[in-house]
């Protein structure tokens, strides 16, 4: 009989996190219908048969990083970083660097030097991640959401299909 229990519980648990998760995504497509990208993001389609899971793909470009994370904040923050550098990785190279600039001085301006230029390593650290392992993943990421579950995280993530930066991209 308990192992009956043990089971229904844990059914019930998959249940109540599959219905918060659909909640979050669409929390999180209706901030989306608010912002500049509104129009685009109209007819939007979560988790596309055949495609891969974005958030999956930004949990893995970050991974290296997460061991050191100690807080939430922190958790954020480095996925905040993340998405502007993946995001910048699909701009025209000659257009990348005065955005980083522009990133840490405006960013960081009130930040100690020291933890600019440890941004700074982050992120060069980051786009060579990206140019190496994640090449052929060209989609703009739009927005994301990070939720704290207690010991692990829920990450939710919009984005396109194509690099809006690509003038041959299908958009």
């Amino acid at each position: 009989m308990a192992r009956k229990s043990k089971a229904f519980g844990e059914i019930l648990k998959q249940e109540r996190a599959a219905t918060i998760q659909e909640k979050r995504l669409e929390q999180l497509q209706q901030k989306l219908q608010k912002g500049p990208f509104g129009d685009q993001v109209a007819g939007v389609v979560n988790n596309p048969k055949g495609e891969v899971k974005m958030s999956e793909v930004l949990e893995a470009f970050v991974d290296p990083y997460l061991p050191s994370i100690r807080t939430p904040i922190q958790r954020h923050r480095l996925f905040e970083v993340a998405v502007v550098v993946w995001n910048l990785s699909l701009m025209p190279e000659n257009e990348r660097q005065p955005m980083i600039d522009n990133f840490i001085d405006e960013g960081l301006k009130e930040s100690d030097p020291l933890i600019q230029q440890d941004t700074r390593m982050i992120i060069n650290s980051l786009m060579t991640r990206k140019h190496k392992l994640f090449a052929d993943n060209t989609r703009f990421i739009l927005d994301f959401d990070l939720q704290d579950t207690g010991n692990t995280f829920h990450l939710s993530v919009a984005s396109t299909f194509s690099n809006p930066f690509d003038p041959d991209s299908d958009d």
